[in-house]
């Protein structure tokens, strides 16, 4: 018979405690098979039917106290020290062979909780969460606490522990080991100083910078970034070590929806390695007032797992005191992340030309029928002769509209950004693409079903007049680029085209291969090449592997062809 059951008399030994147990057992075993078995020493224990009451025979007794001995004896040898609380918390032992001789713990620790001892590494809503886990009946697992031996030395130990309980599965209390980690902490503080010294470095910057492990989550944020987080509600507010920031800017709601959608977007493709670097401007809520960032993503990989890099500096006073020359007077820079002087029904600026040009309420009428989406990269929209099922409005990415022919090489005869719309021939009466509407900068827009668009498109003068005007706007650059590419050369034509993807996307770098490139001028890899090397010669871009960067505006804009100033800027 096995029970796992306590001995009514945890500690019995001796002669007089044998008579005892013969006395009890002559009450409750009647017959003399059962006493032959218990005789035999098959039988452990007998249970008293009237109280309910198992009593262990002296040899099951013992049998128990030898392994409890046995287990409090290897867990001395595992660890520094065995120890046991009782159901009120408080030490009831502590045993192990550095009990006493390591200067931290005596028997004076004999009846205190943890929270008595002067550790001094929890605070007290360190401890009132400990205790919650307690009161679940949780186990603890490397709780690390530090104090001061008695020597005047600081030392570290871990806990684990796990709660016990009776046969009647009451808590009696916990039971675990604690080993000191002194050592361990000593080497992980020397191992530290060089990363405490690069924090330092980057708590000196005034500019916001975190770094994000290949999840997404924040390891490292500096000051300036936490003491913007204190005080806002935005985005920015989540930039805090153990946050995971994707997850954070893909829920993202209301006004910052966009932006949130973007941004997660764009420090996607630095992690998986399609992009070395992302831009991305925006406003958002700040402590004191509304300010517009500049926000850079970067990877680095110095121990060989990836991380990134985002760094967000505001550009608020900058962007004010800019000015460009217009008229005889001067007027403010429009940033080309965001359209100002448009703003939607709650004062946010809306990123799209054609959106941001509707009166207020018909533009609130219109964005019931509104999703964010994240385009990306080499992402297909529409092939020749497939359905609309969608109309698109760029926020910050690039569609080129490509007319394939029956080599299956492609021309490009338009390209969408921020000023327009995705999907023009619905609103001329066609709900079949007759090109290839291809996304070549990877970015956000606001995307609406076909028959939620025709719907609104019927209902709403204003919009019918902005797409009637967008769309002869694009029948002109169409001519324009057509002449473009008859009579001016490919190193004007692709300076042109760069700067007209640089305004769309409101970023200076971008991803674009030569086969693409090609696509767009019609020419072939190798004038492509040739072009871009010579940009490249001169400092007006850098170009590696696909990847573009604008390094000088002003001289990209002297190199292209006049084309850019007549038709290829949204500005104009």
């Amino acid at each position: 018979m096995k029970s796992d059951l306590r001995p009514p008399n945890p500690n019995p030994s001796g002669t007089n405690a044998a008579r005892g147990f013969e006395k009890v057992f002559l009450r409750l075993v009647k017959s003399g098979p059962e006493r032959r078995a218990i005789e035999a020493g098959q039988v452990d224990a007998v249970l008293d039917p009237a109280s309910g009451t198992a009593v262990l025979l002296p040899e099951a007794q013992r049998a128990l106290i030898g392994r409890k001995a046995r287990f409090r004896h290897l867990a001395g040898l595992a660890s520094d020290w065995f120890w046991e609380q009782d159901e009120f918390y408080r030490l009831v032992s502590h045993t192990g062979t550095a009990s006493g001789s390591s200067g931290i713990f005596d028997e004076s620790i004999i009846g205190k909780t943890l929270w008595d001892l002067p550790f001094v590494s929890m605070g007290e809503a360190d401890w009132q969460a400990h205790r919650r886990l307690l009161e679940w009946r949780a186990a603890v697992r490397d709780l690390e606490l530090r104090c001061t031996d008695r020597a005047g030395e600081v030392r570290w130990v871990s806990i684990n522990g796990e709660p016990t309980f009776d046969e009647r599965d009451q808590f009696k209390g916990y039971r675990g080991t604690m080993r000191d980690i002194t050592l361990r902490k000593q080497s992980e503080a020397l191992a530290q100083k060089p990363l405490r010294l690069a924090c330092d470095t980057l708590d000196a910057l005034a500019v916001q910078v975190c770094v994000l492990d290949a999840a997404g989550t924040v390891i490292i944020a500096n000051k300036p970034a936490g003491a913007f987080a204190a005080g806002s509600r935005s985005i920015g507010a989540v930039v805090r070590e153990g946050v995971n920031y994707l997850e954070v800017c893909d829920k993202a709601r209301g006004s910052e929806r966009v932006d949130g959608v973007a941004i997660a977007a764009g420090i996607r493709q630095v992690i998986a390695g399609d992009s070395p670097l992302f831009h991305h401007e925006y406003v958002c809520n700040a402590p004191a007032r509304r300010c517009r960032f500049n926000l850079t993503v970067t990877a680095f990989s110095g121990d060989g797992a990836a991380r990134v890099v985002v760094a967000r500096e505001n550009v608020t006073e900058r962007k004010r005191v800019e000015r460009v020359p217009g008229d005889g007077a001067t007027r403010a820079v429009v940033s080309r992340g965001n359209v100002a002087g448009h703003l939607s029904a709650e004062g946010e600026p809306v990123a799209n030309s054609l959106l941001a040009a509707l009166p207020r309420k018909d533009y609130r009428r219109l964005r019931a029928g509104l999703e964010p989406v994240a385009l990306t990269y080499g992402e297909v929209l529409y092939e020749p002769g497939d359905p609309i099922q969608h109309v698109y409005f760029p926020n910050n990415c690039v569609v080129s509209l490509l007319e394939t022919l029956e080599e299956h090489e492609a021309l490009e005869v338009g390209l969408v950004g921020r000023e327009g719309m995705v999907g023009i021939p619905l609103a001329l009466g066609t709900d079949v693409s007759s090109v290839r509407a291809l996304v070549q900068g990877s970015g956000t827009a606001m995307r609406m079903e076909s028959a939620h668009f025709l719907k609104a498109f019927k209902q709403c003068l204003p919009l019918q007049r902005e797409l009637y005007r967008y769309a002869n706007t694009k029948l002109s650059q169409a001519r324009q680029s057509a002449a473009c590419n008859r009579f001016h050369g490919v190193e004007a034509r692709l300076a042109r085209w760069l700067l007209m993807t640089r305004d769309r996307m409101g970023m200076d770098d971008f991803r674009l291969t030569h086969e693409l490139l090609g696509s767009m001028l019609g020419v072939l890899r190798g004038a492509v090449t040739k072009a871009a090397g010579a940009l490249q010669q001169r400092k007006l871009i850098s170009y590696s592997r696909g990847n573009i960067r604008i390094l000088d505006g002003n001289g990209l804009e002297a190199a292209a062809c006049r084309c850019y100033q007549i038709a290829g800027s949204i500005h104009s």
